[in-house]
């Protein structure tokens, strides 16, 4: 039997405690079949003032209270506690990095509630968990032989470890996963002399004039991995949305690799999800649609309409999403007999123009403009359709939790939607969902009708159905990729 690898997992939002997107989906799953694979895989956050220390049971670690560091000329005090992430069939433990100032007080990840803009001091609230992180495993004399790292909120990780403690952490290699090149910690030169590094790293930390924590993270980890390997092609080749980080990438050759995520089978499940009004038994689908349809129509406050189908979304509203696309197509769809419901948060222009499009259909358009994790679970089981018209898409992760739940998508062909959601082909009879090219209003709206001529041939959504509820999204090739890589750096 294959040797057991140690590792540690760091990332700013990891599920149960908090989910502001797919991070901290990803974190949960793929460090849990990690751990069904064998592996001694621990993982690290920050704790938000909207994480519930008893609810979760996070507790005090004797070793790790109170521990003083600099950032930015004052000091402060963090402490590290102790909890765990479970599916049922296994555990995992956590890591939780507290600090009153950066994180205690703020009932948010990476944005003020109020103003909806990110918090001013994101660069100083993260090169402390960095820090945090580094500091934990020179407590516990303990060098775990992966660290891995995600996204620019723990990209500082391997900078401080290689340059502050290359002795200490001179078997541990470091990979950091990149689950969106456009978010990459940007912010003004002065950021670098808050982290306590030396100046001669300084120049492997600016990008375009400012310091980047995600430059930092691609220089100095071992390998870089992203979530989909359609998704990987496209920032090799896309210099304004990597804004040239891809010519870093391309000279890390064969250490960059696209992998597409899987989910955790507990999780997101249609036969055991108890965030539904009806789990699907015994194959018995138009049982378990109808229960769950009347339960989200009725949530939704609609006219309870079985012929009409429903169609979901669940999206960041953000311009990359296709949120204009979605608004430039939405009346020549709702021209339909349809009932659509989007659930979601983000750009504050963006979302009243969405509070407009209910305003003018309150019959047929539910907007939800909110983070709820048990109405994400409704929509996936209750609706017909699902929409995901992105600009770019790393993954995906709702076009593929749709899939699983018998919810049959309609995407654009970017990123892991060209990997997870295979066009459905009526001579065949082969596919998933509804696929288009285009980044058009016409495309969109020509590929929905498409969709909606298939629901209303019953066989035909039959057929599609049949195949969505066979695909498997398992985590277990996946996982065994980056065991590949993990043993390939430490060997």
């Amino acid at each position: 039997m294959a040797k057991s690898i140690t590792v540690l997992f760091a990332a700013s939002e990891i599920f149960p405690y908090i989910k502001f997107g797919g991070v901290a989906d990803f974190s949960y799953s793929f460090t849990l079949a990690l751990r069904a694979l064998g592996h001694d895989v621990r993982v690290m956050m920050p704790r938000y003032g909207n994480i519930s220390e008893r609810k979760h049971q996070i507790h005090f670690i004797k070793r790790l209270q109170d521990i003083p560091i600099n950032i930015a000329g004052k000091e402060e005090l963090f402490t590290v506690k102790s909890s765990s992430i479970t599916n049922g069939r296994y555990k995992v433990q956590s890591y939780i990095t507290t600090n009153f100032n950066y994180f205690d007080q703020r009932k948010a990840i990476y944005n003020d509630p109020v103003t909806g803009k990110p918090f001013p001091d994101n660069d100083e609230r993260f090169i402390l968990f960095a820090h945090s992180v580094v500091k934990t495993c020179l407590l516990l004399n303990w060098f775990p032989e992966i660290l891995h790292c995600n996204d620019w909120q723990t990209a500082l990780i391997p900078v401080l470890a290689k340059t502050l403690y290359p002795n200490k952490f001179k078997k541990t290699k470091f990979v950091l996963t990149v689950h969106n090149f456009a978010n990459q910690g940007e912010f003004p030169e002065s950021t670098f002399d808050k982290t306590g590094l030396p100046t001669e790293v300084k120049e492997k930390l600016m990008h375009n004039g400012k310091f980047n924590f995600l430059k930092g993270g691609i220089l100095f980890s071992d390998f870089v991995t992203t979530v989909s390997p359609t998704y990987a092609k496209e920032v090799l080749q896309d210099e304004v949305h990597t804004k040239g980080l891809n010519k870093i990438l391309i000279e890390l050759n064969s250490n960059f690799a696209g992998i597409l995520n899987g989910i955790d089978p507990w999780q997101w499940n249609p036969r055991f999800d108890d965030d539904i009004a009806c789990k699907l038994q015994n194959s018995n689908f138009a049982s378990y649609k109808k229960c769950n349809k009347e339960d989200l129509l009725r949530t939704l406050g609609l006219e309870l309409n079985l012929e009409f189908p429903l169609i979901g979304m669940i999206s960041h509203i953000e311009e990359f999403k296709g949120i204009k696309l979605l608004l430039e197509s939405i009346d020549k769809i709702l021209k339909e007999d349809v009932y659509f419901v989007f659930l979601g948060t983000g750009d504050p222009n963006l979302t009243k123009r969405l509070q407009k499009v209910a305003e003018k259909y309150p019959q047929k358009f539910v907007f939800k403009n909110v983070y709820d994790e048990q109405l994400a679970h409704k929509i996936e089981a209750g609706s017909d359709i699902f929409l995901m018209p992105s600009i770019y898409e790393p993954c995906g992760y709702n076009a593929i939790y749709s899939v699983v739940y018998g919810t049959v998508p309609i995407v654009r062909a970017t990123g892991g939607l060209i990997d997870s959601i295979e066009p459905f082909n009526p001579e065949t009879g082969e596919g998933v969902g509804f696929v288009f090219d285009e980044a058009t209003p016409s495309s969109l709206v020509k590929k929905f009708k498409e969709a909606l001529d298939a629901y209303r041939n019953k066989e035909l959504w039959d057929k599609i159905i049949q195949n969505c509820l066979s695909k498997s999204f398992s985590w277990k090739d996946s996982a065994e990729q980056y065991v590949e890589i993990y043993r390939n750096l430490i060997k």
